[in-house]
Order: structure tokens, then C-alpha cells, then sequence
């Protein structure tokens, strides 16, 4: 006999399973309210909300969490606070945008510092661009910048607002995963580069090319060093489907940084649009060198996730 499937009444509405969960079950807590909103006038009343209570199961409630795209770098990671019902749109684009400002500051300027630093050590030590050595160690001076930009950060924010929701030490294993993250698409720039080279791809090409190499290498890292950490850290969050949403998302934007870094390659000539902004020239000192390639992270990753700001609806993005 053919399995039934399970529905529960909620007041004069029945909500079936196969509605209002997809192939993996997770929930659209849109769909949950239309479904609660017997009425339909966008509004719940007490006894369509305490109806709902009463019939929803626990599992629900997870599953519709869950639907919720949050990972430790959200505004609001756990859902479950300082929630505003009557957010109006322009705040929440505001708040997002003052989220991106603090992720570029204390991770994605920090990523590109740290690269561009190693490769100076690197080439000092007589390491070249095609050799192993050098794309393990940019990509570990990428992944330092990041653990140590987002550690430094949180500890000087503690510090400043007297917060006593930031705990510096979960903080630190929390950088520990972005930075092995980092290691990836950071140790994975340089030999895509080479290739592309190689093959004669032109400078926008190779532009979106290594964004795209660096997003997926930065994602994988993110999952593998979120699998590999969450048993020993309890700052670092086990996989689940929200944060898997939200590493995805986040990775993109690493992808626009890494496409964007490109720009400070003046070998290109005049193909690289972005050379007059953000290229390294021969006479830039070292410092200035990896200030100059942590501003061109910074705004590719700028670019990029102010697209998912305006795109992204309440509480979808993972700055949320």
C-alpha cells in the first residue's frame, strides 16, 4: 500500500507535508505563515498563533530554523534575538551593509595584506611564482590574515563595547576555520593564474575564472574545516543546512575578492581595466603593496555582497 503522507490541522487550514517542505524537508517559513494565516490579511491573531502552537511539532520548529541561511559570521547566528518584527526593508539593507563593512575590515583587507605579504617573503627567499612552495605560502599567509584580522577585531570590539556575548577564545577557533578556509582559495590563486596564463585567457576571463576556482576552494575548505573542527571547538558550529546555505553564499563574495585581486597584476597591461586603481607597481614598497592588495579584495568582496544585500529577502542572507 502506498505510504500516507502526514497532515496537520492548523485551525481550518490543513498543511500538507509535500506543500510546504521540499525533497529534503526543510520548511519556507513564508509558506507556514499563509498556511497559519487562516484570514489571509497578513496579520496572526492570538488564537490563529496559539491554534498553530498547539498543533506544530517540535520538528517544525527545527525545520523552519533551519530554513533560516546563518553561520558564526551573521549578524544574528542563532535566530533567536534582538529580532525585529517591523524591520522596514532600508534597515535591513543598512544593517547588512554595516555587517559587510565589518567582515572586509577584519577578514577580507586581512586576506590580501597576508598574501601579498608572504609572496614578498616567498620571492625574497627565492621561491617563484610556479613553485609549490610559494602557493602553500601564500595561501597560509592568507589564512594567518584572516584568523588573526577576525581575532584582533572581536577581542578590540569586546574590549570597546564591553560585550559579553564575545567570548575571545571562541572567537579564535572561529578564526582557526575561516583561515584554513582561507588557506584554500588563497594556496589555490596562484597556480589558477599560472594556468590561465598558459592557455592565453584574457584579463575579464581570468578575472571571473579565478573567482570562481578561489569561491569553490574556499567553500570546500569552509565545510571540510567545519566538519574537522566542530567536535573539539564549541566556538565552530557542526554542518547543517543553514550554514551550509550561508557558507555558500559567503563564498561567492570570496570569489569576488579573489577575481578582483587579479586586478592588482600590472603585467596584463592596459587589458587589466583595474590596473589604474589597484595595480602594484614595481616601485610600491612592501607595506604599501599589501595594503594596496587588501583594498582590492576588500572591493571585489564589497561588490559582490552588496549584490546579495539588495538581492537576498529578510533573513535569507547570510549576514542576517
Amino acid at each position: 500500500a502506498a505510504e500516507k503522507k502526514t497532515i496537520r490541522s492548523l485551525s481550518t487550514v490543513e498543511i500538507e507535508s509535500s506543500n510546504t517542505t521540499d525533497s529534503k524537508g526543510h520548511v519556507d517559513p513564508m509558506q507556514i505563515f499563509d498556511k497559519i494565516d487562516t484570514n489571509g490579511d497578513g496579520v496572526l491573531s492570538k488564537e490563529e498563533f496559539r491554534i498553530a502552537v498547539e498543533k506544530m511539532h517540535y520538528d517544525d520548529l527545527l525545520k523552519i530554523k533551519d530554513s533560516l541561511s546563518r553561520n558564526e559570521l551573521s549578524f544574528n547566528p542563532t535566530a533567536d534575538k534582538e529580532k525585529s518584527l517591523e524591520e522596514t526593508h532600508a534597515s535591513v539593507i543598512g544593517r547588512r551593509m554595516t555587517v559587510m563593512a565589518e567582515v572586509g575590515i577584519s577578514k577580507i583587507f586581512p586576506a590580501g595584506f597576508g598574501w601579498q605579504t608572504a609572496a614578498y617573503f616567498a620571492e625574497h627567499a627565492g621561491l617563484e611564482a610556479t613553485d609549490l612552495s610559494f602557493f602553500i605560502s601564500t595561501g597560509v599567509g592568507d589564512g594567518i590574515g584572516v584568523c588573526a584580522g577576525h581575532t584582533l577585531y572581536m577581542a578590540g570590539k569586546k574590549a570597546i563595547a564591553g560585550s559579553k556575548d564575545i567570548h575571545v577564545g571562541n572567537e579564535l577557533q572561529v578564526g582557526i576555520m575561516l583561515g584554513s578556509a582561507a588557506v584554500c582559495s588563497g594556496g589555490i590563486w596562484q597556480p589558477t593564474v599560472n594556468v590561465l596564463q598558459a592557455a592565453g585567457w584574457d584579463f575579464t576571463n581570468s578575472v571571473i575564472a579565478t573567482g570562481g576556482v578561489a569561491a569553490l576552494a574556499f567553500f570546500t575548505g569552509l565545510r571540510l574545516s567545519r566538519f574537522a573542527y566542530s567536535p573539539i571547538f564549541e566556538g565552530v558550529e557542526e554542518t547543517t543546512y543553514a550554514n551550509l546555505k550561508a557558507d555558500a553564499a559567503l563564498s561567492v563574495t570570496i570569489g569576488g575578492a579573489a577575481g578582483c585581486f587579479l586586478g592588482t597584476d600590472v603585467s596584463y597591461g592596459a587589458a587589466n581595466w583595474m590596473g589604474s586603481a589597484i595595480g602594484i607597481q614595481e616601485t610600491f614598497s612592501p607595506v604599501l603593496s599589501s595594503a594596496v592588495a587588501g583594498t582590492s579584495t576588500m572591493l571585489g568582496f564589497g561588490v559582490i555582497q552588496t549584490g546579495e544585500n539588495l538581492v537576498y529577502t529578510k533573513d535569507k542572507c547570510w549576514v542576517d
